[in-house]
């Protein structure tokens, strides 16, 4: 993986604890207590999630292919269930908010949104500048 890839992981991984941090806090003082947790508990695990991703892809990226790929399938899949596991358990006896667990959930992807959408218009300007 170039390093520039690299370094936009880390751009989305930073922003993406940024953004929960600020969503844990404007929902904590905004709206309580249960919003603050609910937040919090989403954005811990698709945060932790997508950690886990990144470290197995690199992983995968840096051997043989052939070797470790079954292995990381292995890997994505229990992770995949133990996320179903952990929200379902969360939803069943956590007593959070709804609402607030799924807009914690969501902060990766809007990381990823906002890195992409700024990438792309880096790339524009420097083509018009050209």
């Amino acid at each position: 993986m170039a390093r520039n890839e690299l370094q936009l992981l880390g751009v989305v991984q930073l922003s993406s604890w940024g953004l929960l941090a600020l969503m844990v806090a404007a929902g904590w003082l905004g709206f309580g207590a249960p919003a603050g947790k609910s937040l919090l508990v989403g954005g811990l695990l698709a945060n932790g999630s997508f950690w886990l991703l990144k470290r197995d892809l690199l992983g995968l990226l840096r051997g043989e292919l052939t070797a470790v790929k079954s292995r990381f399938f292995i890997k994505y899949y229990s992770r995949l269930t133990l996320m179903a596991v952990l929200l379902f358990l969360v939803i069943r006896y956590g007593a959070l908010p709804i609402p607030g667990l799924l807009i914690g959930l969501s902060t990766v992807f809007v990381s990823i949104t906002a890195v992409a959408i700024l990438g792309v218009r880096k790339e524009l300007n420097i083509k018009e500048a050209s």
